[in-house]
């Protein structure tokens, strides 16, 4: 993959250069067209009213033709330049995930959710952050909303990886839709969320006949033209300024209400030109995947020749921009009274297109979504697309899974299958030995499957609907005037309030009940147990107390014990991070505590 977005970004410095030339030879014609055009407007009317006339109508026509030919350089060179960036952000994420440029979605942790803060899907070199290439709000939240809930319909599931196989082939319209976002700060994704709320204009003074004026001022000065050319050509000035008068008048009875109202508009409109792009690479790409299909059907229709529905919203933007331009504001008042007519197309188009701004950002955050998960696909190619099924005597099996988040040679994958003969799984093993990062290893791997993404492993296959409920990081709270124990006792409440639940869960327990003495965490913990088995509720527990895994011989068709082990070489302990069946006899605590300076020399431990 390194190669692949290394020669994507020459290929793309290669075209960056001839669009820089391109636009300096367009800048360059621009000027030149607008001084000799000029020179030439001049000279015209020196010869005839109807030749300057027509002559300022062609100059109008091709200035108007090269500014917009000048802005479709521009705005290819600037996705040009993002696309780069894209690239960029790729390959340092291909060596470390914590240098995405994107956002982390620290926002949406959650410590009170079964999972969220267990399995490190949100914040600093979470699951969230190696995942997302969203630049939207709506994006975000879609990405961050699948991440906390566990889907229980199969064909959905399909539907998802289907849709993340195809954009995952569709390496360079995927990265074109993304670089059109790039630039987009997600701090100001607000103010075009407030688009959706887009509120009909206020009422004007003169409304009704303002409307009327406005559709009959082309005509009227069709005839003020061609009147003044036959008949009173010495006091076209005249009628020409009065009709400034009347539109300066109509304009400035309604600024107070019209000016409000277009600048907060005018505000959230700003950013639409990044919208816009991704808008015209969604309307003008086929998809064949049913996701993409029906995300495609929230899209407003569009009577443009690009099917791009923002495109018109964004003309007006425009219009609204050059207002400010005092130059501009006189040549718009002298045509028509500017302000209060496009509050009232605003107003009109508003009505033509209710909940227009909520079906757009909807669109494309999901193919924000979708487009996540293909390029991790894509980034990911050994990965795979697990199976779902509804065999409850299988919940569970993967064959070479390992930790999505520890990338090269760190990276040690294992084989385990969750089944009716092993309903409560026991894991022990020494400090640091891999107890934890199996459990979160299981559990990421479900949640990556459940987004419809390919997961860490060469095959998974699962029990559809099985939601991970985790009882790992427990910590004490000042703010929330909880101390460890206390945290663990609503932390077992949550277990038992999914064990009764009719959901089929995946239990990732790690070393319970740790903030009380030695004698009750053993009663706590047996009792905790026992219910797991019970209650027939697929379990691992990583445990270092041995005692507990007496509980496979009460009930050896139901419970298994695995473990995991170190070894130790001039004074250096080496972990093979390997699950294997059975009980760990070696535990390095006191090696560790020696290692760093600490006596423990029993004989000095009994004279205290």
């Amino acid at each position: 993959m390194n190669l692949f977005y290394q020669n994507h970004i020459a290929e793309l410095k290669i075209q960056q250069n001839l669009l820089d030339k391109k636009y300096k030879r367009t800048s360059t014609l621009r000027l030149s067209l607008l001084v000799f055009g000029l020179i030439a407007i001049v000279n015209a009317f020196q010869l005839h009213f109807i030749f300057g006339s027509t002559l300022i109508i062609l100059f109008l026509g091709g200035f108007y033709y090269l500014v917009k030919f000048h802005e479709g350089i521009e705005n290819e060179l600037a996705l040009n330049v993002n696309e780069q960036k894209v690239s960029k952000n790729e390959l340092s994420v291909l060596k470390n995930h914590l240098s995405n440029e994107y956002e982390n979605g620290k926002e949406y942790s959650n410590s009170q959710h079964p999972f969220s803060d267990d399995l490190d899907l949100f914040g600093e070199g979470s699951v969230f952050q190696l995942i997302n290439r969203a630049k939207t709000k709506k994006g975000n939240d879609l990405l961050s909303d699948q991440m906390l809930t566990i889907d229980q319909n199969a064909e959905q599931l399909i539907e998802r990886q289907n849709a993340v196989k195809e954009l995952e082939l569709n390496t360079v319209w995927r990265l074109k839709f993304q670089a059109s976002l790039f630039g987009v700060k997600y701090a100001e994704t607000s103010f075009s969320e407030q688009m959706n709320t887009l509120k009909m204009p206020p009422k004007l003074i003169f409304g009704s006949f303002l409307k009327w004026y406005g559709k009959l001022l082309p005509l009227i000065w069709l005839l003020i033209v061609g009147i003044g050319a036959y008949w009173f050509l010495e006091n076209l000035g005249y009628i020409i300024f009065g009709v400034f008068l009347i539109n300066f008048y109509l304009g400035a009875l309604n600024k107070k209400t019209t000016e409000a109202y277009l600048e907060s508009v005018a505000v959230s409109g700003r950013a639409l030109n990044s919208y816009a792009q991704a808008a015209e690479l969604i309307a003008n790409q086929e998809f064949k995947a049913k996701a993409l299909k029906q995300a495609l059907l929230l899209f407003p229709s569009s009577s443009l020749k690009s099917k791009n529905p923002i495109k018109e919203f964004a003309s007006i933007i425009k219009k609204l921009e050059t207002r400010k331009n005092m130059l501009a504001a006189i040549f718009l008042t002298i045509f028509k009274p500017f302000e209060p007519i496009e509050t009232i197309n605003l107003g009109e188009w508003t009505k033509k297109n209710p909940d227009f701004f909520k079906r757009i950002f909807n669109t494309i955050g999901q193919f924000e979504y979708f487009g996540s998960l293909a390029t991790l696909h894509f980034n990911q190619p050994n990965w795979t697309f697990p199976v779902y099924h509804q065999n409850e005597n299988r919940l569970l099996n993967f064959t070479q899974v390992g930790h999505p988040l520890i990338r090269g040679h760190k990276t040690v994958c294992n084989d385990f299958e969750l089944n009716s003969n092993n309903l409560l799984n026991l894991i022990t093993g020494s400090n640091m030995s891999g107890k934890s990062t199996f459990l979160r290893t299981l559990g990421i791997n479900l949640i990556l499957g459940n987004l419809g993404s390919p997961v860490f492993a060469t095959k998974m296959e699962c029990f559809m609907g099985l939601s991970p409920v985790c009882y790992m990081r427990i910590t004490d709270s000042l703010n929330q005037n909880a101390s460890t124990f206390k945290a663990e006792i609503e932390r077992i409440k949550l277990v038992l309030l999914a064990l009764d639940s009719k959901k089929k869960h995946l239990f990732l327990i790690d070393e319970m009940l740790r903030g009380t003495n030695s004698e009750d965490k053993m009663v706590g913990s047996i009792a905790l147990l026992e219910k797991l088995v019970h209650s027939k509720a697929p379990s691992l527990v990583a445990t270092h107390d041995l005692r507990l895994t007496d509980i496979s011989k009460k009930y050896p068709s139901k419970v298994k014990n695995f473990y995991f082990e170190y070894s130790s070489e001039n004074g250096d302990l080496n972990f093979d991070y390997l699950i294997k069946e059975g009980i760990c006899n070696s535990f390095n605590a006191s090696l560790l505590l020696a290692s760093i300076g600490l006596d423990m020399n029993t004989e000095n431990q009994k004279s205290i």
